[in-house]
């Protein structure tokens, strides 16, 4: 009875708990938010999901923000199209708030002038190229607010023009950008050529096919602008056309296009910070900030970024000053197919040392010394023969002693029956063989450590390496976040000078350590014989693998404790004495 009572007030609460919180959901001010987009891509729906789920926790329990389907209007990528969704949005008294989710949307609010309802237009290409209106670093116009952030064409080209040299650029337009968005992209040229380049556009549809039979052969490298409206698989195939005509490219998107294959960008991720900044934005407006008042200024960081398996597959040599001011991705080799593990590198140095190699034939050349010391204790056999001839008249002349010719000839053989001195000649070449077959064991146990360490060396570096430039990034985060908040007033320039100068030291730090694992390479080239700058791959070993503890189980069980140990030990340096290749050469040398 007590246990039922007990539940009966347990429902009760829970019920009076949600009644309570449904009546203070359904009290919250409603707020219905209109979405135009220019028109349908293969990423839109994930990106207005984004935007709509930032938008809704950072005003639950505030409001109760709204998106309705038929609020959500698509346009047809044309600026008539993208216009008459706004008129709509505009004129529906049920829609409180308009999201301008696409470059032309968002250049179409922004000439519009004032709007009678608040909309916020984050999608700003280069507002000083589009002319969007500017006062006190805010828009200025009655109900409207804009994101932008630095990120014009001329910068971009600039940080190209420090990856690779170039004088001829084909810049990647979308045609639906440049019919919609009316004299952007001539107004953009115009500011490239400040930079003594020769430029061409090429206009986008559907086909990456014809883009690249658009590009002109002289050209040296290509921009490329958003082309939000490319499929998928149509911009993988331009991707991998640019890669294949060994051109350089930067992509103006961002980073996710460069993970795609694009040799190099500057501008980070920005969508979940903009999705960010855009819930900030409507959470201001709702709580009664003139979005004319909004600063339109965003800092999105600029980061540059390299594709290194592109760098490779197009064949260019980025600066020492760039990739270690770049953040580089797909660093692993796959173009490489010499790889190497610790076993491995062992036996290939003592199959191709030179040294090794010398001292063979050095051992096999002085044993014949000891077939020569034998030699004297064999069977000899001597033959000779002398002739003699003699004019006529010194032959008369010898009355007969001295004849005109004369021939002799003799064989004679002998057998040394004991010798001392050829015998110990005998046993004294065997013990210097010995000592000199002892003195290869040892080279060959010195090779075996040199590339044993030589390779846990290249290990070591690469950790190094890899630690530095995970340094470098964290120093390049913190410089970042320093120069945002110097520009938000929560910081001042001696914050951003720290990291600045820190980011210098690593970045000196980083090459460094590259150069030691240069080194370290190769020397394990060296002893391996060879080529030193060829390239491997390295696997790096741990207590699991087959060869380097096959016979684990024996030996490890001798070191649980100091009684078991003691008798490891005890074998191990009685094994060393039998087996040690200088020992062995000494007792040589003392029976010489």
């Amino acid at each position: 009875m007590i246990h039922q009572r007990a539940l009966c007030s347990m429902i009760l609460l829970l019920s009076l708990t949600c009644l309570g919180f449904s009546r203070a959901h359904a009290q919250l001010p409603v707020v219905r938010m209109g979405i135009v987009s220019d028109g349908p891509w293969e990423s839109s729906d994930e990106i207005r999901s984004l935007f709509q789920q930032e938008i809704l926790e950072l005003t639950r329990g505030e409001f109760d923000v709204r998106f309705e389907a038929e609020k959500l209007i698509r346009a047809d990528w044309t600026a008539e199209g993208v216009k008459a969704a706004v008129d709509q949005l505009l004129a529906d008294r049920e829609v409180d708030m308009i999201l301008a989710l696409g470059a032309i949307a968002t250049n179409d609010v922004c000439h519009r002038g004032a709007l009678p309802k608040p909309v916020i237009a984050p999608f700003v290409i280069d507002a000083e190229l589009q002319g969007l209106p500017l006062k006190g670093g805010a828009s200025g116009v009655r109900n409207l607010s804009y994101v932008t952030f630095p990120s014009n064409s001329k910068r971009d080209v600039e940080a190209f023009l420090k990856i690779v040299p170039f004088t001829n650029l084909t810049v990647l337009v979308s045609q639906r950008f440049h019919e919609g968005i009316s004299g952007l992209v001539d107004r953009a040229i115009q500011s490239l050529e400040t930079l003594g380049l020769r430029l061409n556009t090429v206009l986008v549809e559907q086909s990456a096919d014809e883009v690249l039979a658009k590009i002109p052969s002289h050209t040296e490298a290509v921009l490329v602008t958003p082309l939000v409206h490319l499929p998928s698989v149509e911009f993988d195939r331009l991707v991998q056309g640019l890669i294949e005509r060994k051109l350089p490219s930067f992509s103006q998107m961002g980073k996710v296009e460069v993970e795609r294959g694009i040799l190099a960008c500057q501008s980070p991720n920005i969508f979940p910070k903009l999705a960010r900044r855009v819930a900030l934005n409507v959470q201001r407006i709702l709580l009664g900030e003139e979005p004319a008042s909004l600063p339109v200024a965003f800092a999105a960081g600029k980061q540059l970024t390299l594709n290194m398996a592109t760098v490779r597959a197009i064949g260019v040599s980025p600066s020492w000053a760039v990739i270690t001011e770049a953040e580089l991705i797909q660093q692993a080799r796959e173009d490489i197919a010499r790889k190497l593990d610790l076993y491995a590198a062992v036996q290939e140095a003592l199959a191709g040392n030179v040294d090794l190699t010398a001292k063979d034939r050095f051992v096999a050349a002085e044993a014949q010394n000891i077939r020569n010391a034998r030699a004297h204790l064999l069977p000899q056999l001597g033959l000779s023969g002398v002739g003699l001839i003699m004019d006529e008249d010194r032959a008369a002349a010898g009355m007969g002693q001295q004849p005109e010719r004369t021939v002799s000839g003799s064989v004679t053989a002998t057998q040394v029956l004991y010798s001392e001195a050829a015998w110990a000649n005998v046993a004294i070449q065997k013990l210097l063989h010995t000592g000199r077959e002892q003195e290869r064991k040892q080279l060959r146990l010195n090779i075996t450590q040199s590339a044993a360490t030589a390779y846990l060396n290249v290990l070591r570096a690469k950790t190094f390496e890899r630690i530095q430039k995970e340094n470098l990034k964290r120093t390049r985060s913190n410089l970042e976040l320093a120069r945002v908040r110097e520009v938000v007033g929560s910081a001042g320039p001696a914050e951003v000078y720290r990291w600045e100068s820190e980011m210098a030291f690593n970045r000196k730090t980083v090459i460094e350590a590259n150069a030691r694992r240069n080194l370290a390479e190769m020397e394990l080239n060296r002893l391996l014989h060879r080529p030193l700058e060829e390239s491997f791959l390295t696997e790096e070993p741990d207590l699991d693998t087959p060869t380097l503890m096959s016979t684990e189980g024996v030996y490890f069980k001798y070191l649980g404790n100091k009684r078991s140990f003691k008798t490891f030990r005890t074998f191990l340096v009685r094994e060393g004495l039998n087996t040690s290749p200088e020992l062995a050469q000494l007792d040589a040398a003392i029976a010489v």
